[in-house]
């Protein structure tokens, strides 16, 4: 029997706040928000920024006008640029000084920072799931589409001499896309399990949940960190998008602001993502999500928080192409197994129980495109108005980081009965398709039982289409209690009642100003030279008596 992936703690960071305690998922909604979620999301996001300041806050957070000195900071150079849009971490945050970093590129201080978040909102420390689970059973898999390419990392090595410097011994180390992984295992999490990157570009989030649900699905690893950080806002990544016409520049901006009849005394950076409404290109963010994803059983047996499952992710290329980076083909397959899973496995109700996070890039090839691909498979599958929403509009596109967002703002919603909606399009655009679709331009309040699953899409540079079908929390809960049975349940509520009253103490912690990342660097350092003692099927520590098995199987008997 396969086990079931489920969701037991999440944490990151992108331009709405933190992840943990759905902080970012209130930010994208906070005019709706009551008083005390409205307080909590200003004091959480004050810490990081370092003030108080509700307007400076609210206008310092979410995608906007980027800080002037941010490229001064972060890269070797500060050029004139097309647009000083994205979507920037909250202002006055700095990941990389919330641990004890060396020169680390910014997407790598932010999977420190991101991974921490995560472990965080699991109500147990990580040293007692270290205690619990062995360690070679524990994986983590993420990484970035463009390199670490701002000054300490691609971005330095290639630029060091033209700016007057020489390259480091950490610029080639540094830029590694799987470096993401390597530093979770190494210096946050002590894990010893699978590792990598399945880069997809835009579309890398769903490709490492692949390889997270299979090897939890398996039984390979018991828990998987699957995520990806990006920090695309580098001079040079601005400047390649616009080579390619794919980057929202001010000047068009402007042009689109007066043909809607909006003020166009400035360029509106805050709506400057338009999906599936009038637009002109993408806006580039940055962003590092992260899920813990664990068995089932092992779930249960702690009374850790279920906070959904992640049923499948599906990756199709578009076979031939006139254009690497046009839409193709292969997302109408990753989109449709989702539904045909979703009828087959649940039933044709449980399709009207759905909802869809578009890749939404706000380019006029993705809306027309995309739309098509979601519209046509709703029509094929009876769906009678398949909610889209598309969360780029608040965040921009954090590239490998993308379905990240999209998964955390899927989790905040089950937690707080309400999906983000496309807030900055006004008007859906002439050439979208939207028969059977229900594009949701305002956000969306709903109870729990109106949304059981949840689609993520992404269509990524190259013809990297990825798809991912995730569960809700109560639905995952029911899915168990066929499993396990009624009486096991039973017996896990009283253990997760005990988590909820660590994790309450958690988030008082966090609101009162801890934004420490966990970081061991050379803490508990193993040293197989002297301190393993080997046999035919374990290793052991002779330090500490921890034993790592070597049994492993061949699925091949019948070949044998």
């Amino acid at each position: 029997m396969s086990n079931l992936p489920v969701i037991v703690g999440y944490g990151g960071i992108s331009p709405a706040g933190r992840s943990i305690f759905d902080f970012s998922h209130k930010r994208m909604l906070y005019e709706v928000l009551d008083s005390s979620d409205q307080e909590e999301v200003i004091k959480s996001l004050g810490y990081l920024m370092g003030t108080s300041d509700k307007k400076y806050i609210l206008k310092k957070s979410l995608i906007r006008t980027i800080d002037e000195d941010f490229f001064l900071q972060h890269n070797l150079r500060n050029p004139e640029l097309p647009t000083y849009a994205g979507g920037q971490l909250p202002s006055g945050f700095n990941p990389a000084e919330t641990y004890n970093s060396r020169q680390h590129p910014r997407s790598l201080a932010m999977t420190i920072f991101g991974i921490s978040d995560a472990v965080k909102s699991l109500g147990i420390s990580w040293d007692e799931i270290l205690k619990i689970v062995p360690r070679e059973k524990i994986g983590c898999i993420s990484g970035c589409a463009v390199a670490q390419a701002d000054k300490f990392g691609m971005g330095g090595m290639f630029q060091a001499s033209m700016a007057g410097s020489r390259v480091t011994s950490k610029h080639m180390a540094m830029s590694l896309g799987e470096g993401s992984a390597d530093f979770g295992h190494a210096y946050v999490l002590g894990s010893m399990g699978m590792t990598g990157n399945y880069t997809g570009a835009c579309a890398t989030f769903q490709y490492n949940l692949k390889i997270g649900t299979s090897i939890i699905q398996s039984g390979e690893a018991l828990i998987c960190i699957v995520g990806a950080a990006e920090s695309g806002i580098v001079p040079e990544i601005y400047e390649a998008f616009s080579a390619t016409k794919g980057l929202a520049e001010d000047k068009h901006l402007l042009d689109l602001q007066k043909r809607l009849g909006e003020d166009c005394s400035q360029p509106n950076h805050r709506k400057i993502c338009r999906p599936f409404g009038e637009n002109i290109g993408m806006s580039l963010g940055e962003s590092a999500q992260f899920v813990i994803l664990m068995a089932d059983e092992l779930a249960i047996k702690l009374g850790l928080n279920i906070h959904g499952s992640a049923l499948a992710s599906h990756i199709n290329a578009d076979g031939y192409k006139k254009s690497i980076s046009g839409p193709g083909a292969g997302n109408y397959l990753t989109v449709g197994k989702c539904l045909n899973q979703i009828e087959n496995y649940f039933g044709k109700e449980a399709l009207n129980k759905t909802f869809f996070h578009a890749h939404g890039t706000s380019t006029p090839q993705n809306r027309e495109s995309e739309s098509h691909i979601i519209s046509s498979l709703a029509k094929t599958f009876n769906i009678n108005a398949l909610p889209v929403t598309a969360i780029k509009s608040y965040l921009g596109h954090s590239l490998a980081a993308a379905g990240g967002d999209q998964i955390i703002s899927t989790l905040g919603s089950w937690k707080n009965n309400w999906i983000p909606g496309i807030t900055s399009t006004p008007a859906l655009a002439e050439d979208v398709y939207s028969e059977n679709l229900n594009f949701l331009l305002k956000n969306l309040e709903f109870n729990d039982a109106n949304f059981d699953f949840a689609i993520l899409n992404a269509k990524g540079f190259g013809g990297n289409n990825g798809t991912a079908l995730i569960a809700s929390p109560n639905k995952t809960m029911k899915m168990l209690e066929v499993k396990h049975s009624t009486e096991t349940i039973k017996k896990y509520y009283p253990k997760n009642e005990k988590i909820q009253k660590k994790l309450e103490v958690e988030k008082i912690n966090i609101l009162s100003g801890e934004i420490k990342s966990r970081y061991m660097f050379g803490e508990d350092v193993i040293n197989g030279l002297t301190d393993f003692q080997i046999e035919k099927n374990q290793i052991v520590n002779k330090v500490t008596d921890e034993k790592f098995s070597l049994d492993s199987t061949l699925p091949y008997k019948d070949f044998l």
